[in-house]
């Protein structure tokens, strides 16, 4: 979804320097009750409860007001300071609903904070040139999170002739925590992880026997019978294949090949409470 059918009318909302929540309920009771905007801030209040506030940047907020009961929205509270100071922001809040948590965390938090960096001592019409302009409109928000949209592409791969001390070496200088093991066009034949190599390494330290030339290759300490998912399956049905299977990672593949991972920490970012950028 283009950011641009995010932003309802008026797209940017001026305060007089009142608590961002306050401020919006009071300006919600004026607009018409179908308004997206009033439904979003109603359903809230009724619920009793608050939305949850986070920082994006210096002076920058995020109210998520959550929930999925109205079509969703985004503008921006900018709180001004008066006087001779040119109209300049003195904080603002940016006010996201109706988009599923992970699209909200993976691509509206990041995308917000770096258009609130340039707004960072900006004046008003600035600001309004940056929110109105097609480098900010044009962005992508998806409201489906696919596993394609939040994997580590796959940078390493490695083959069943794999000698393990190269695995090892490779892991540890690339900072990887799992490889694919593929033939020769590329099809998916295991997963060697961290785990099955330092599992070889202190069992042959205990035992003492040294590493000759009849030492491990991937082949001998990888596992075939792989969990995977494609790249278009739900991002929400594939985390809880994740944690019933309790797996750290999953491999992405696209037609028998493997095209990245998903990880534990990726998921756990998509679905945080927390606003994290």
């Amino acid at each position: 979804m283009r950011l641009r059918r995010l932003l309802p009318t008026p797209p940017i909302l001026t305060s007089s320097g009142n608590d961002a929540w306050e401020f919006l309920c009071s300006h919600a009771a004026g607009l018409d009750p179908d308004h997206r905007l009033r439904l979003s801030v109603s359903r809230v209040v009724q619920g009793g409860g608050t939305p949850r506030l986070g920082s994006l940047a210096c002076r920058v907020d995020l109210l998520d007001l959550g929930g999925d009961s109205v079509p969703p929205g985004l503008i921006l509270c900018l709180d001004e300071r008066g006087g001779g100071d040119g109209g300049r922001l003195a904080r603002a809040t940016w006010v996201a609903w109706g988009l599923p948590r992970p699209s909200v965390n993976l691509f509206l938090v990041p995308l917000l904070a770096r258009a609130s960096a340039e707004m960072h001592d900006a004046d008003t019409q600035a600001i309004h040139e940056i929110i109105l302009s097609n480098t900010f409109l044009e962005n992508n928000i998806p409201s489906r999170v696919t596993v394609e949209d939040a994997l580590t592409p796959l940078s390493y791969r490695i083959y069943p002739d794999s000698p393990i001390a190269e695995i090892q070496q490779l892991m540890m200088r690339r900072g990887v925590a799992a490889l694919p093991v593929v033939g020769a066009n590329h099809e998916l034949l295991g997963i060697i992880t961290s785990a099955d190599v330092l599992t070889h390494t202190l069992s042959g330290r205990e035992s003492g026997g040294p590493a000759g030339r009849n030492a491990p290759v991937a082949r001998d300490l990888m596992t075939r019978s792989v969990l995977c998912v494609s790249e278009d399956e739900s991002l929400l049905v594939a985390s809880r294949s994740m944690i019933s299977r309790g797996a750290s990672m999953l491999p992405v593949v696209r037609d028998g090949e493997i095209i990245g991972f998903l990880t534990r920490g990726t998921v756990m970012r998509a679905f945080a409470e927390a606003i994290v950028i």
